[in-house]
């Protein structure tokens, strides 16, 4: 038999859900660019899209506000915050430098029951450079840096994370998709497997340098087309 109390926590439970589901939507909308900088978001739309109440819609354009992700939410909807190029040229600086001590603690914390989780990163971003398809090298990429820091057992790091990846995600494969090269995913691929097997050999120092440099050419050579192809004509994108 069905309880009040029952009722409720179902009730919840479906709320939440909802919830979880518009703010992954939301926000994979505006990190591949479906939703445009600058781009009004009506509440009423979002929720018909998502084929939910407008109050979900609205909690989540709020936190997606908190992510730097909205720039303003007013009544009915908000809007999707444009992001400059030395907005992302500072993002990456933060990244490169907390992505290095991410990996440099991994090393140094790894123990044997996370191996195998970093090796299947590992072993899919070997896989990806006989793909095109972008995607799958996106997610194989964040998931291997995740894994990372996992083992790095550093809640500040992780905030750091949270803060300052919404800022990149929009551009952080555009080299990889500019003219795509036949050996160029295989060039990043090999750097992320060299990072991989140095914490696995529990090499602090080198962890570091070989995350850092990662990080230090995805900055060079995404700031090198956003400032070839934005920066000529307006200052945000």
């Amino acid at each position: 038999m069905m309880t009040l109390q029952n009722i409720t926590e179902s009730t919840n439970a479906q709320d939440a859900d909802l919830a979880s589901r518009a703010y992954r939507e939301i926000r994979l909308a505006i990190i591949n660019l479906t939703f445009q900088p600058g781009q009004r978001l009506q509440e009423t739309y979002l929720a018909e899209w998502l084929g939910t109440s407008r109050t979900p819609v609205r909690e989540v354009l709020k936190r997606l506000r908190g992510e730097g992700l909205i720039a303003k939410v007013s009544s009915g909807g908000a809007i999707v915050a444009q992001v400059s190029v030395d907005d992302v040229e500072d993002a990456y600086f933060a990244i490169e430098a907390m992505e290095g001590m991410a990996s440099r603690l991994a090393a140094s914390r790894i123990i044997e029951e996370q191996r195998p989780i970093l090796q299947l990163c590992m072993n899919r971003l070997e896989e990806t450079p006989n793909l095109t398809d972008m995607t799958k090298w996106t997610v194989a990429d964040a998931q291997f840096h995740d894994a990372i820091r996992t083992i790095a057992q550093s809640p500040k790091l992780e905030f750091v994370a949270h803060v300052v990846y919404p800022t990149i995600e929009r551009v952080r494969s555009m080299y990889l998709l500019e003219g795509h090269e036949p050996d160029r995913l295989a060039v990043a691929a090999e750097a992320h497997i060299a990072l991989g097997n140095a914490i696995f050999a529990g090499n602090q120092a080198e962890s570091e340098n070989l995350a850092r440099a990662l990080f230090r050419q995805a900055r060079e050579d995404n700031i090198r087309l956003l400032r070839q192809w934005v920066a000529p004509l307006r200052q945000s994108f």
